[in-house]
C-alpha cells in the first residue's frame, strides 16, 4: 500500500470503530457440491491450475544460479530453476523420452538434469545434452527433445508460472503465437502493494508442507475473512484484535482485507506521522486462484493450496522476514511455529477438515455467506466465472485481449 493509503484506511478503520461495526458487503450461496465433486475438481484444474498465473516462490528462493526447486500444479509436475547465467526458467519436469520426472527433489541445487530411468540428461536451459547409446535413435532431432518450458515471470518479489505451454506470462510485451498475460494487470495494483510492503528485500525464514483432509477452497474461504476471528481463535490470536473495525476490497480477481489490531486505538492520541499501518492493522491478500499472503508486524505468511483430490490438499506456508533481520533469532522460530501449528493448523485447518466431513454427507446443498464474508464468496464467483469462461471457446482465454471493466486505484 502506498503511505496515502495506508492512512486512508486507517482513517476508515477508525470510523467503524467508533460507529461499532465493520464493512459490510453483499450476501450468498456457495455450492457445497464444489467441494466434493470430481467433475468440479477437473474443470478446476483445467482452469484455474491451468491458464492462470500461478505464484509457485519467493525469488529468494531461486537466488542462486543453478537453484531448482520442483512443485506439482495441479496435474502438471514443475521443475523452476535459475541457470548458470541468472535466467529464471519453468519446465514441466518429465523426460521427453518416456515420461519419467527427472527430479522428486523439492529443491536444491543442479548444472544439469539426468532422468533416473535411462539417463537422459538436459542442461540446466532445458537444451538435450547427452543420450546413452544415441546410435538407437537416427531420427532424434536433439535440438527439438529439450525440456518442454513454461512461461515464467518475476514480479514484485515473487515467481509466477502458467501451467499451460499455450500461454505466456509477461510483464511488459505479448509474445506473437501464443494467449498472453500481463502478469500486472491481471494483478489489478496489488504488485503497487507489495513493492511497498518491501517484499523484494525479503528471505524464506522457515517453510513448512502441510496435507489437510480437505477441499482445497475449504482452506482459502478460512483465511478470506475474519467473521470466525472471535469465536475459532479465542484462545489463540483474538485476544490481540477488535471486533469491528475491518475492511475490504476487491481488486480484480483477487482481494485485500485489513483486520484492525488493538494497538489501533493509539492512533486516536497520535499526529498521522507517527501511525503504524503494519503494527495496528493485519492486511490479507487472496491472490486468485490459490495463494493467501497474510501481513504480521514484522513479517509475512505466504499460504499457497493446491488441489489433491477433492477431499484432500497440499498447503506450503512459508515464513518471509526482511532480509537484514537476523536469522539466527530464536524468535522467529517460535513466532512461526506459534502461527502456524497452534492457529492455523490446530484451529483453521483442522475446521476444514471438519467441514468437509460435513459436506461429504449431504446434509446442505447450498451454504450461506454474509456481509462480513464477501471475499469469500467474490473468490467462489471467480471460481465460476473462470470456468465458465473456459466452457465458452476452445481456446484459453487472453486477459490481455478481455480486461473487463476498469479498475479503481487501491484504497
Amino acid at each position: 500500500m502506498l503511505p496515502e493509503h495506508r492512512i486512508k484506511t486507517l482513517k476508515k478503520m477508525l470510523s467503524l470503530i467508533d460507529r461499532q461495526t465493520s464493512m459490510m458487503g453483499t450476501t450468498g450461496t456457495i455450492e457445497v457440491s464444489h467441494y466434493t465433486c470430481k467433475e468440479r475438481l477437473t474443470s478446476e484444474l483445467n482452469t484455474l491450475f491451468h491458464d492462470h498465473p500461478i505464484l509457485v516462490a519467493h525469488a529468494s528462493q531461486l537466488k542462486e544460479p543453478n537453484s531448482f526447486i520442483t512443485l506439482d500444479i495441479g496435474n502438471t509436475p514443475i521443475l523452476v530453476n535459475r541457470d548458470r547465467s541468472g535466467v529464471l526458467h519453468a519446465f514441466i519436469n518429465s523426460c521427453r523420452h518416456r515420461g519419467a520426472k527427472l527430479t522428486d527433489k523439492p529443491c536444491g541445487k543442479a548444472k544439469a538434469f539426468k532422468c533416473p530411468y535411462h539417463a537422459w540428461s538436459y542442461m540446466d536451459d532445458g537444451s538435450l545434452k547427452y543420450v546413452p547409446n544415441k546410435e538407437a535413435f537416427p531420427t532424434l532431432d536433439v535440438d527439438q527433445h529439450g525440456l518442454k518450458e513454461l512461461s515464467v515471470t518475476e514480479l514484485s518479489g515473487f515467481i509466477w508460472v502458467v501451467p499451460s505451454n499455450k500461454t505466456t506470462i509477461n510483464t511488459t510485451e505479448n509474445t506473437p503465437g501464443n494467449k498472453n498475460i500481463n502478469v500486472q494487470h491481471y494483478l489489478a495494483e496489488i504488485d503497487i502493494d507489495l513493492e511497498n510492503f518491501g517484499l523484494k528485500n525479503h528471505v524464506v525464514r522457515v517453510s513448512d508442507i502441510q496435507k489437510p483432509k480437505c477441499n482445497w477452497k475449504l482452506v482459502i474461504d478460512a483465511f478470506s475473512e475474519g467473521y470466525h476471528l472471535k469465536t475459532l481463535h479465542k484462545d489463540s490470536v483474538e485476544p490481540f484484535f477488535l471486533e469491528h473495525g475491518s475492511v475490504f476490497q476487491k481488486m480484480g480477481k483477487h482481494a485485500r482485507s485489513v483486520g484492525a489490531r488493538k494497538d489501533i486505538l493509539k492512533a486516536k492520541n497520535l499526529p498521522e506521522s507517527e501511525w503504524k499501518f503494519r503494527n495496528w492493522t493485519t492486511p490479507f491478500y487472496t491472490l486468485f486462484p490459490n495463494t493467501v499472503l497474510v501481513f504480521h508486524p514484522d513479517w509475512v505468511s505466504r499460504i499457497t493450496i493446491f488441489p489433491d483430490g477433492t477431499d484432500q490438499c497440499i498447503v506450503y506456508h512459508d515464513m518471509l522476514v526482511p532480509e537484514d533481520a537476523d536469522l539466527k533469532a530464536n524468535y522467529w522460530d517460535k513466532t512461526f511455529n506459534l502461527i502456524n501449528q497452534k492457529v492455523f493448523a490446530a484451529e483453521d485447518i483442522a475446521m476444514c477438515e471438519s467441514i468437509q466431513s460435513i459436506a461429504k454427507s449431504g446434509a446442505d446443498t447450498q451454504w450461506i455467506t454474509g456481509g462480513l464474508e464477501s471475499p469469500v464468496l467474490w473468490f467462489h464467483q471467480e471460481c465460476n466465472n473462470a470456468i465458465k469462461a473456459s466452457l465458452l471457446t476452445p481456446e484459453l482465454i487472453s486477459l490481455e485481449s478481455n480486461p473487463g471493466p476498469k479498475l479503481k486505484k487501491p484504497q
